[in-house]
């Protein structure tokens, strides 16, 4: 796990780049403290941090060159069955010198390029260099685990893990307006849009190449519905036991410390039981939070004592909050607005302290229909006359303007208005809307005219309810979920292992029929018949706890400081001619007021940006 950095010039305008690239690899030295070193060509320089994970010796360090000097290849994250596909190249008179997997996808992209990458199982981003050729090949994984991001002007193409590395060279920061919009809607911007109109992320399954011809890319993989599978329940419960015990194995090769975040979730208390059962000594890491709404600390205990782990449980609240607000900042490299990133954040920061790996329940979830959403759109789609009237009728009782995460009745009136908003859209519409936590009206309301622009769904139809499975595991998954775990986990170099996300069980997941997911009292079906033998009564039965903070009341009196700060006076929004100042003051004021629902995630989304914004495009 890794920081990855290139930079191609196209002129002679661009070459002075090249100089730059050692700062460049600086600037993701969180993610590879362990080594950071470069390479320069004639009119390419790759630069790579390393966090050392399988063979930690200095051979294995990067940029890697084969024997003969011609390729070169920077990689982020790792190759799960190296050992088998090593053993395929050496039958085809490949030698190795380390142990590394970075060494075993150098060779297997010298023989089969990109198509070599159907062999991985595996995360991962790269970038290989063909010196003979002048030919760069570059890929993100199959799921959107590790991120890339490209810039491209007139005179230059840089390739990085984060927009960090970026800020590093003369590049052009004009805001994307589709990108901007998108972000307060949904508090991230989808792939490929990014925050700077010549800067584009590489979306899941995507590789490319570039050469003096110019830049092109291409999909060597794609997240579709698999035709259903001919076989019953209880043969797919065998085969997704199977699938996800030999994936979680996978995951437990390590050349350094390795444990198991646990949330008292199914997801990871199932993860955490399948690895208590081939590692000896596991040990587990769970966050809890000083707000009885939010913490589910002692679910993961139960399940802790049942599988024998060493347990860690970090608590939190609004101290750890305000003391840790400005470093966490600091690590958001493009306007990321999803507040449970925090709490990821605190919790890597804590396992860092036992573990240099850690596995995760991320992606079931999107794969098996684990969201109290799906379960929505479920009921709306089976819905009788009689309960859409009593939906309709509990949304005049329970005001919108009374909604709130924070607790559990503000919590029932979000959902009920949820609901009957839900009733009056398309699916498709109904879907993005359900994505969003801020409204389109207040979006527009909080931006200038110039800046306001159409964000709304641009995928396929949404016709059944598993399309609703598809685009989130198009959209949200890699957007959202595996962006947050990715960003905050290597600000702490810390390596996350996704084992649901393995490709096999993701197509076996695709082929499911709906029936073995979800209904309207459950989701996950198949998944905990599978693993029901595995852990305690009562964990699989509890009803589904979102990962979230306490956003308002941890920000508390800090938020008055925030919004008093140079960042929101008026001077500074009139000079950045983004943001309606009038409609900022109302934010300000009205904040804390029991009608303001849930604009506080507006309100974050606005800090985040405007810290951002000061710390690297107005700089």
């Amino acid at each position: 796990m890794c920081g990855i950095v290139g930079i191609w010039t196209k002129n002679k305008q661009g070459e002075s780049e090249l100089l730059k690239i050692n700062d460049a690899v600086s600037r993701l030295k969180h993610r590879g403290p362990d080594h950071q070193d470069s390479k320069t060509y004639s009119n390419l320089a790759l630069g790579h941090a390393r966090l050392s994970i399988i063979d930690t010796r200095e051979s294995a360090n990067q940029p890697m060159l084969d024997e003969t000097g011609r390729y070169c290849l920077v990689y982020n994250g790792e190759i799960f069955n190296y050992k088998e596909i090593r053993q395929g190249l050496e039958l085809e008179g490949v030698r190795f010198t380390t142990n590394s997997d970075t060494e075993v996808l150098l060779h297997l992209l010298i023989l089969k390029g990109i198509d070599g990458l159907e062999r991985v199982n595996g995360f991962f981003a790269f970038i290989f260099y063909d010196q003979q050729e002048n030919k760069v090949l570059f890929a993100r994984d199959r799921m959107g685990i590790k991120p890339l991001v490209i810039y491209e002007d007139e005179d230059k193409i840089i390739l990085s893990s984060e927009m960090h590395a970026l800020f590093a060279f003369d590049i052009d920061k004009t805001l994307d307006n589709s990108a901007l919009n998108y972000y307060l809607r949904l508090s991230y911007s989808p792939a490929p849009t990014n925050m700077l109109t010549r800067c584009f992320k590489i979306i899941p399954g995507q590789a490319g190449e570039i050469t003096e011809d110019g830049l092109k890319l291409h999909r060597y993989y794609k997240t579709i519905r698999q035709p259903f599978i001919s076989g019953g329940f209880s043969e797919s419960v065998k085969d997704l036991r199977s699938l996800l015990t030999q994936s979680v194995k996978d995951r437990l090769i390590s050349d350094v410390p390795l444990g198991s975040f646990l949330s008292g979730g199914v997801d990871s208390s199932i993860v955490s039981a399948i690895a208590s059962r081939h590692k000896e000594d596991l040990e587990t890491f769970s966050i809890g939070f000083d707000h009885p709404y939010f913490n589910e600390s002692g679910h993961a205990k139960v399940v802790a004592e049942h599988i024998g782990s060493k347990h860690h449980e970090f608590i939190i609240g609004k101290e750890e909050f305000v003391s840790n607000f400005d470093e966490f900042l600091d690590r958001i490299d493009e306007p990321f607005a999803d507040s449970s990133a925090f709490a990821v954040y605190f919790l890597s920061k804590k396992t860092k302290e036992h573990v240099t790996v850690a596995l995760s329940g991320d992606g079931a979830d999107e794969l098996f229909g684990g969201y109290r959403k799906h379960r929505a759109e479920l009921m709306i789609r089976e819905m009788s006359v009689s309960k859409e009237r009593g939906i309709r009728f509990l949304s005049k009782v329970f005001k919108s303007d009374r909604s709130s995460r924070s607790d559990k009745w503000g919590d029932f009136n979000r959902k009920i208005n949820k609901l009957k908003n839900g009733l009056e859209l398309s699916n498709t519409e109904r879907y993005f809307e359900w994505c969003c936590f801020s409204s389109k009206m207040d979006v527009f309301d909080l931006l200038e005219p110039s800046h306001r622009e159409e964000a709304g769904w641009k995928g396929a139809e949404i016709e059944n309810m598993n399309d609703v499975l598809i685009a989130d595991q198009l959209m949200v998954l890699p957007n959202d979920m595996l962006k947050k775990v990715d960003l905050m986990s290597m600000a702490n170099q810390l390596e996350v292992r996704t084992p649901f996300l393995d490709h096999r069980i993701v197509e076996l997941a695709n082929a499911l029929p709906l029936k073995f997911k979800l209904n309207q009292k459950t989701g996950k079906i198949i998944l905990k018949e599978a693993f029901r033998e595995y852990l305690p009564e009562g964990i699989l039965s509890r009803p589904k706890q979102g990962f979230e903070i306490p956003l308002q009341d941890w920000l508390g009196e800090k938020l008055d400081e925030i919004m008093a700060s140079q960042l929101f006076t008026k001077d500074y929004i009139n000079e950045q001619g983004i943001f309606d100042f009038e409609y900022i003051q109302f934010l300000s004021k009205n904040i804390r007021s029991k009608q303001f629902g849930d604009k506080i995630y507006l309100v974050w989304s606005l800090i985040v940006f405007q810290h951002w914004y000061n710390k690297y495009v107005k700089a």
